[in-house]
């Protein structure tokens, strides 16, 4: 009973740690070629903007403890703060930068786009800036 205890305990961390693994590959592999990520209805075929949602519903890859300047930004995507993240971190490079003006464009709106919109729009952002800010 206690092997078969064991093989479950190190079954399941594999499983976690593969889908992990599998999480950080597809946000590499949409970030470096967005034409690759599905098509949602709302971007109207922007390819970027298709990116950024995509990249959107990774959030939960981001490390707990992950910090850019001190301040855990995962927080920032669970709660939905797209002003927070907006306001708080520069994003540095060209493609980060491009994908998160087309998602501001139709998942934030300058603040005015709904709470379900800004936390697209805040998970997003924290998976940029994970992107930029990782070692």
């Amino acid at each position: 009973m206690q092997k078969i205890i064991q093989f479950l305990i190190g079954a399941s961390c594999a499983v976690a740690f593969s889908s992990s693994y599998a999480d950080i590959a597809t946000i590499q592999k949409i970030y470096k070629n967005p034409a690759l990520a599905p098509k949602v209805q709302r971007c109207v075929g922007d390819q970027k903007c298709n990116a950024f949602y995509a990249l959107s519903k990774q959030w939960q890859s981001i490390p707990d403890n992950f910090k850019i300047s001190g301040m855990k930004i995962k927080p920032y995507a669970q709660s939905g703060d797209g002003y927070g993240l907006w306001k708080g971190f520069t994003l540095s490079s060209d493609r980060a930068i491009s994908l998160s003006d087309a998602g501001e464009v139709v998942f934030y709106s300058g603040g005015s786009s709904s709470k379900a919109d800004e936390r697209v729009f805040a998970q997003g952002l924290a998976v940029l800036l994970y992107i930029e800010n990782k070692k």
